[in-house]
């Protein structure tokens, strides 16, 4: 009590002031006073910041709910328009295969009857005198022809069509029949359709007296068409609802001899309408509004409904719907059939008159919403509750803290008071002195402590401050003129380097940018790209082994050297031999050992057609119908490693849409503060959402790296290059 009693008496006593007194009073009071405001406005803080946060949760619940809502249902129209395309894609290609099946079956058959001593004779089993097995080629006589008899020029022509065997067995798989209808009365025959004896459809007794294609309305169609035709769906011999290609072949005089059908496989299409990803189901439907082919074997999207016209549903909303899809146009709907609702997207299928459509079932994705809105409304809840328990064990510990600083800090200016009173009088009358020029006064304090120093540091500043006045006219002359030069270093192999923006504005087969940063004033990275002839496109991007100046003039030697070597071969096989002569070029004039990683490609702007060496350099990613991957792993060595080294030149085929990605290794080894690097899987999920322009791309490249390394130091160059290829406008067309 004596002590503290001492201490307040000597802070509120009302006598003779002193300097121990004055930095006593003036340190307590700060100290006191600063306690003070830190903890009012920490406690204030702390509470407004508590009822904001729990303000803001509660906001954020609600916000969250209707932001998932509303992005699952736009992901979900946007999943179901990518899956109904992608099955639209995938439908178009089974019909193309179709077509030239069935075409290519029609010009083999036109050969056989035009030049028949081409073709050597075979015997295939009779359906009406015998029973075969599916999955085996058969002859079948309609009845008119037993009537009329076989001769023996019809038994010769039926040796030599019986030739085809094998092609029929390659591709029935794929079918549910394949029919040769000659318009002599003779049927060649295979068939996929499985029966509960496994027995071909016209070895049953309902067909062997009965059957004759010639008076099938497909055959009628085709005939009258006189070119190959799609039919409408209609039910098959084997009982079966589908919908057939068929097409005219032409005997020796070049008269159509009869009509070759093959009926689509719905189990096969029903598969690759439910391979890709996606959910819900997938149907098609004709341009007269009947599902063609569901995996629905029941209600309204049944394709058992053959003659069923949805367009006149009792649903207004939904027979809308289907007349859209039935008029070639594309959409999505929510629809509702059978007093539950969907979603519907719809899309046209090309050269058909069909269209696509996927549903998917809107109460599913309604209890996705409910669980995740759930979800996320217990989490805020916690949260609130783990803040309420955060800020009370703050404040606790807070108040704990300031009271324990708070006392070390009273006692440490009682302390600091006493040692500096003595002589500050006398350093603070020094200071002045020298502040006002006089650099030759010298401070003498002789304390033993840090004011001696203080003091010691004062004269030896003073004389420091005087020699230094004198050099810092000639240091700062010296030092401008070295800004000045990197600047122009800067500028130099900034202007050796092409616009990064696209220079072939008006070729429209391809679109390109780049862009350099060094991590220096100027960099080892370098990028290129010119076109070698009026089809030929060539893009560099390469990287020497150190930074800094040195770096740059071996860079600007190596983008030149590249350069004109293959503008010399002018022949992008020769590509390898230019790598050769190069690597041997750059070596002689290597006198610091350094090494440059490249990467060179030429892209036949024509045929789509890029070739490439990859010397050592990161491997670039290609983006194809929508999928990103990496090119496989440098096979070739650096180069100025080795004379005399071999290089080997690789290709591959771009199609319009896709693109190329090169980059140097300062974007993937970009670090961010935790010493993280930027990484290639990171790199590969930007480059995936990249194409619509080559600038705005390496733009948002350079972009997402600068927003992963923060505030990190840039510790190598930079460089981005992408090419877009488009293709010719008629490939683009097709």
């Amino acid at each position: 009590m004596n002590k503290i009693h001492t201490f307040l008496e000597l802070i509120i006593k009302k006598d003779e002031m002193n300097i121990y007194r004055r930095i006593l009073r003036t340190a307590l009071f700060g100290s006191l006073l600063t306690f003070l405001v830190m903890a009012l406005l920490s406690v204030f803080s702390m509470l407004i910041l508590h009822k904001n946060l729990e303000n803001r949760g509660n906001e954020l619940s609600d916000n969250v709910s209707l932001y998932l809502e509303s992005d699952l249902h736009e992901k979900l129209n946007f999943i179901l328009k990518e899956t109904t395309a992608l099955r639209a894609q995938n439908i178009f290609q089974i019909l193309k295969i179709a077509y030239d099946d069935v075409e290519e079956l029609s010009q083999k058959i036109t050969h056989i009857l035009k030049h028949p001593d081409q073709h050597v004779n075979r015997i295939l089993p009779i359906a009406n005198f015998e029973s075969v097995p599916i999955n085996k080629p058969y002859i079948f006589y309609t009845p008119s022809l037993i009537n009329q008899g076989i001769s023996e020029n019809l038994q010769n022509e039926l040796g030599k069509i019986s030739s085809i065997d094998d092609d029929l067995k390659y591709i029935e798989n794929y079918y549910g029949s394949v029919v040769v209808a000659s318009k002599k009365g003779y049927v060649l025959r295979i068939d996929d359709v499985r029966s509960d004896n496994d027995i071909s459809v016209l070895c049953q007794d309902s067909f062997r007296n009965t059957y004759d294609p010639r008076k099938k309305e497909w055959y009628t169609n085709t005939l009258e068409a006189g070119k190959t035709i799609l039919t409408d769906p209609y039910m098959a011999s084997y009982g079966k609802p589908c919908v057939s290609i068929c097409t005219p072949y032409y005997d020796e005089n070049n008269d159509i001899g009869g009509v070759i059908v093959v009926d689509i496989n719905t189990d096969y299409v029903n598969e690759n309408m439910t391979y890709s990803n996606g959910g819900g189901f997938s149907f098609l439907l004709s341009k007269n509004g009947e599902v063609i082919i569901s995996p629905k074997k029941d209600g309204i999207f049944a394709s058992l409904n053959i003659g069923k016209d949805l367009r006149q549903a009792e649903d207004k909303k939904f027979a809308e719907t289907i007349k859209f899809m039935t008029e070639g146009k594309k959409g999505t709907a929510l629809i509702e059939v059978d007093g539950k609702e969907y979603y519907l997207a719809y899309a046209p299928l090309e050269n058909t008159g069909w269209s696509i459509g996927t549903v998917s079932d809107k109460d599913n994705i309604d209890e996705m919403i409910e669980s995740l809105d759930n979800y996320t409304t217990k989490i805020i809840e916690n949260y609130i509750v783990d803040l309420r328990l955060f800020f009370l064990i703050a404040a606790i510990t807070a108040f704990i803290i300031f009271t324990v600083t708070l006392y070390f800090i009273l006692k440490l200016n009682v302390r600091m008071a006493k040692e500096f009173a003595a002589p500050i009088k006398n350093l603070i009358e020094g200071v002045q002195e020298i502040s006002k020029g006089n650099l030759k006064k010298t401070l003498n304090i002789k304390t033993g402590d840090e004011l001696e120093t203080l003091a010691d540091n004062f004269n030896q500043m003073t004389l420091e401050l005087t020699n230094y006045m004198e050099n810092l006219a000639n240091t700062t002359a010296k030092n401008e003129r070295i800004e000045t030069e990197l600047s122009v270093a800067t500028q130099i192999q900034a202007g050796m380097l092409p616009n990064g923006k696209n220079l072939f504005a008006d070729r429209s087969e391809f679109d390109t940018a780049a862009l350099m940063r060094p991590a220096k004033a100027v960099g080892g990275d370098f990028y290129d790209f010119y076109l070698l002839d009026e089809n030929h496109l060539v893009v560099t991007v390469a990287d020497v082994s150190d930074k800094g100046v040195p770096a740059a003039l071996f860079m600007a030697i190596s983008k030149i050297v590249l350069k004109e070597n293959l503008q010399f071969f002018r022949d992008v096989k020769y590509l390898d031999k230019v790598f050769e002569v190069a690597n041997d070029t750059l070596l002689d004039s290597d006198k610091e050992g350094m090494f440059v990683t490249v990467f060179t490609g030429v892209l036949d702007t024509a045929t789509g057609e890029f070739v490439y060496v990859n010397a050592g350099h990161n491997p670039p990613i290609i983006k194809q119908a929508g999928n990103g991957k990496y090119f496989p792993k440098a096979l070739n060595p650096v180069m100025c490693a080795v004379e005399g080294m071999k290089f080997k030149m690789e290709r591959v085929m771009l199609k319009p849409g896709d693109l190329i990605l090169l980059y140097t290794d300062g974007v993937t080894e970009a670090r961010n503060e935790k010493k993280e690097f930027y990484g290639d899987n990171r790199l590969l999920k930007v480059a995936e959402c990249l194409g619509s322009s080559a600038n705005a791309d390496i733009e948002k490249i350079y972009s997402e790296v600068k927003n992963f390394s923060g505030t990190a130091t840039q510790a190598d160059d930079i460089t981005i290059l992408e090419v877009i290829y488009h293709g010719q406008q008629k490939e683009r067309n097709e």
